[in-house]
């Protein structure tokens, strides 16, 4: 019985051994961000153009990413927008182009010079293509539409962005 256990031991050990990694990487990407929110709905009371800057973590394994993003934008008026949020997607690559879905929620805080200081709930898809100039860096283009859900009332937003980054 020992020699029958002690077989299936070393038989097991190289098989783990052996075991196919999961494939998982990190990216930090930044870059300029745009939003476009029209007034709609009493939710805000004028057309708000905002231009910013934003950052962005994910973490992927397989095809699966997670991730966050904070975004500070200056808007007409003068307002300021900040936008932090968290997301889920997934991501398809060919060759040195990546393609990236996204869905994500976080709060939206508007205020300004003014303004009186809104928070309301932001939530995205966003749809993204990857290319890949070296082995690491990798340049993003990004847009969709935002839907921000104030106390009573809803509205649609667009985004648009550029960014850098790199896969560690």
């Amino acid at each position: 019985m020992k020699r029958v256990a002690l077989a299936a031991v070393l038989v097991a050990i190289p098989s783990v051994a052996r075991a196919d990694a999961i494939a998982q990487d990190n990216q930090l990407v930044f870059g300029l961000q745009g939003t476009y929110l029209p007034a709609q709905n009493d939710l805000v009371g004028t057309d708000i153009l905002a231009l910013g800057h934003y950052v962005q973590y994910s973490h992927a394994i397989s095809f699966v990413h997670i991730g966050f993003r904070l975004t500070f934008s200056i808007a007409t008026g003068p307002q300021f927008i900040i936008d932090p949020d968290a997301f889920l997607g997934v991501h398809f690559h060919a060759g040195r182009l990546a393609i990236r879905f996204d869905v994500g929620s976080g709060p939206l805080v508007n205020g300004g010079d003014g303004f009186a200081t809104t928070i309301i709930d932001h939530t995205y898809v966003r749809a993204s293509a990857q290319v890949r100039i070296v082995k690491s860096v990798i340049l993003e283009a990004f847009g969709g539409p935002g839907f921000v859900i104030g106390p009573y009332v809803a509205g649609v937003m667009a985004e648009w962005g550029l960014g850098a980054g790199w896969n560690f």
